[in-house]
């Protein structure tokens, strides 16, 4: 009861303190001068280091900054919670920390400041090993859907994506021992980093339908600038080592893909799938091969879908050409997939353009001379293949002029 009284106060403290109270003027020298003046004193007790801290995270609720300018007082923020880090981690190893902390900043008034403190301690907390690491990381990604504003929302889930870089369970079950339901599996932090790409790129997509449609190339921009926030879920997949080509398939790029297609999205879709190219392993794009394919067929018929097939092939024919690589296995027939895949890409996209068409098979020429160099069919059949749709591509020209 006492516990409860203490922290019902220190939240009344939090509260008052909040940056509600902050008028919302200027974009970007104000915001920077408070977070200079909130800055963590070096023998400041707990409660005032909160109560400043807190102070400090309200100016990241503003809305009057670039992604830019927002981008440069997000990370002065990230430099005094680093301070607030150490500071805590030190008190809880000494023993003098407060037990009920995770509870006690979820008294702070806004969910901003509340947010980025409960990231915060609950990573503290996780470094301590006084919780359940596989309970706080989903309790964290789950309560992050609490701030739905776009830019507010993608830069609160990557201090939660870069705090929780070195924290992520990565052992596979049969490895994990009797602590598993305490610190997790490497499927854990799979659903974990899954939920929060998810969650991140419908926020980065409702971007594109903000404000009004003569901003559309502003708003594109921004995009642009914004998009590596949410590629880094990507990377960060790809470095969880028991991450094996089953696991890949079966949990990895299967949500991965659902969320492309389902977003609809253009910008997201091509760069996305651009992602996966460059971050994952060349053995797992051979071994998910028809998937990838598949799923180029679904996309947006905005997308650039040649860009996306041709990275690929030349991707895999580097890997193939490569002095120490142990060359494409004998099970997976490389140029009959992709062969296949792009007739029915092309078939699906009656608008592509004849250019795009000819790369397309220009490249999977390029497949058939690296990896099968003594297969001569293959380079006949591609040949082939692009006269008899530049040919059908005549008659309807003809059949139009009549």
């Amino acid at each position: 009861r006492d516990s409860r009284t203490a922290n019902h106060a220190a939240g009344t403290a939090l509260r008052s303190r909040g940056a509600g109270k902050v008028p919302r003027r200027g974009a970007g020298d104000r915001e920077t001068r408070v977070v200079s003046d909130e800055t963590m004193p070096g023998q400041t007790q707990l409660m005032d280091a909160l109560k400043h801290a807190s102070n400090m995270l309200g100016e990241l609720r503003t809305s009057m900054l670039s992604p830019k300018s927002y981008y440069e007082l997000y990370m002065q923020v990230c430099d005094e919670l680093r301070h607030l880090e150490l500071a805590l981690l030190d008190d809880i190893q000494r023993g003098s920390a407060v037990k009920d902390l995770y509870e006690l900043v979820q008294y702070a008034g806004n969910i901003v400041p509340r947010l980025y403190l409960l990231i915060t301690v609950g990573v503290v907390f996780i470094k301590a090993g006084q919780v359940s690491r596989k309970d706080i990381l989903k309790d964290l990604v789950e309560m992050c859907r609490g701030v739905q504003h776009p830019l507010r929302g993608l830069f609160l889930r990557n201090y939660l994506l870069q705090c929780t870089r070195n924290l992520l369970p990565d052992a596979r079950e049969e490895e994990a021992g009797v602590d598993k339901g305490k610190d997790g599996i490497v499927q854990d932090s799979v659903d974990f980093v899954l939920l929060n790409y998810s969650e991140m790129n419908k926020l980065w997509v409702r971007i594109q339908h903000q404000g009004h449609s003569r901003e559309r190339e502003k708003r594109e921009k921004e995009r642009q600038e914004l998009r590596i926030l949410v590629g880094t879920n990507l990377v960060r997949l790809s470095q969880l080592e028991m991450v094996d080509v089953r696991l890949y398939r079966r949990s990895v790029l299967s949500g991965l893909l659902e969320q492309i297609v389902s977003c609809r999205d253009p910008i997201a879709q091509e760069y996305l799938m651009e992602c996966i190219i460059q971050v994952f392993p060349d053995e797992f794009h051979l071994q998910s091969l028809g998937e990838f394919l598949q799923t180029c067929g679904e996309l947006h018929q905005k997308v650039n879908v040649k860009n996306i097939v041709i990275a690929l092939i030349d991707r895999l024919a580097a890997y193939a050409s490569r002095t120490d690589s142990p060359g494409i296995p004998n099970d997976i027939q490389l140029f009959d997939v992709f062969s296949e895949q792009i007739s029915v890409i092309i078939h699906s996209r009656t608008d592509m353009p004849p250019e795009d068409i000819v790369s397309l098979q220009a490249a999977l020429i390029n497949l058939a001379l690296k990896c099968y160099p003594d297969r001569v069919d293959y380079v006949d059949k591609v040949l082939r293949y692009t006269a008899e749709i530049f040919a059908k591509f005549a008659e309807g020209l003809v059949e139009s002029f009549h």
